[in-house]
């Protein structure tokens, strides 16, 4: 009789015990459900994926002037004394225009040999050619002519390209970001409303990548014509300023 009733009490423990676990385990069913169903929602209402471009033409502030010398000789050491003279009147006369020594730099200084081809003696050195080129930033834009043409007179042979930039494109950032905003949010809504949707909030905006940072400015090179005074004449005209914005709108 005794043994029956411990029998009883263990299997009146076991059920109370599977009872209490099935208790515990329906919590976490329902949360698990729970989840997926908004899983099932989110991917239910959809994104929409597109990318916003901004663009804002102002004028330039700033000019690079690539200007320099070159002079030939026979030998390596007269080409580079030569040339050193006329790249001293240049310097003078940058500084005669009040141009910082600062916005002044060397960005290319070679003394190369030249050569001359033929069956019977094969290659023989001919002269030394000695180049220098200074980079010169200059701000009065409508100077930039007279200043080359001064340069050419003080000795300059070698003018490159006069490039046109923006000396702090950060102060048109917020209008170019605006701009990328506003394309993105048109596209998304031609989007959304091709596709009987409507558009929901904003879920993400990142930076293309592909500028650092956002707003980047493209440099044209000046045209550059002789005028019936035979001056030069430079034309700015506008840099464009840009951006690109990946965008994530909700759809609803």
């Amino acid at each position: 009789m005794k043994k029956t009733k411990s029998m009883a009490s263990l299997l009146l423990a076991g059920t109370l015990l599977t009872g209490v676990m099935m208790s515990v385990a329906l919590p976490g069913a329902s949360s698990a459900y729970a989840a997926e169903t908004t899983q099932a929602t989110t991917a239910a209402t959809g994104v929409i994926n597109v990318s916003g471009n901004g663009k804002l033409s102002v004028k330039p502030d700033i000019a690079y002037v690539s200007i320099g010398a070159q002079t030939t000789a026979s030998t390596a050491a007269k080409a580079q004394a030569s040339n050193a003279q006329k790249m001293s009147k240049l310097t003078e006369l940058l500084k005669k225009w009040s141009i910082p020594q600062a916005d002044i730099q060397t960005v290319q200084f070679y003394v190369q040999p030249n050569y001359n081809y033929n069956d019977k003696g094969g290659q023989k050195v001919t002269g030394y050619t000695a180049y220098h080129t200074l980079e010169v930033k200059y701000r009065d834009l409508d100077k930039i002519g007279q200043l080359l043409d001064d340069a050419s007179a003080a000795g300059a042979n070698n003018v490159g390209s006069v490039n046109f930039d923006v000396e702090n494109p950060q102060t048109y950032e917020d209008q170019v970001i605006a701009k990328a905003m506003k394309d993105a949010a048109s596209k998304a809504g031609s989007i959304a409303k091709a596709a009987n949707r409507t558009l929901g909030e904003l879920l993400s905006v990142s930076d293309s990548g592909t500028v650092t940072p956002p707003v980047i400015m493209q440099r044209s090179e000046a045209a550059m014509s002789d005028t019936a005074s035979g001056g030069t004449s430079i034309q700015p005209g506008m840099i464009e300023l840009n951006t690109t914005l990946n965008v994530q709108y909700a759809m609803k």
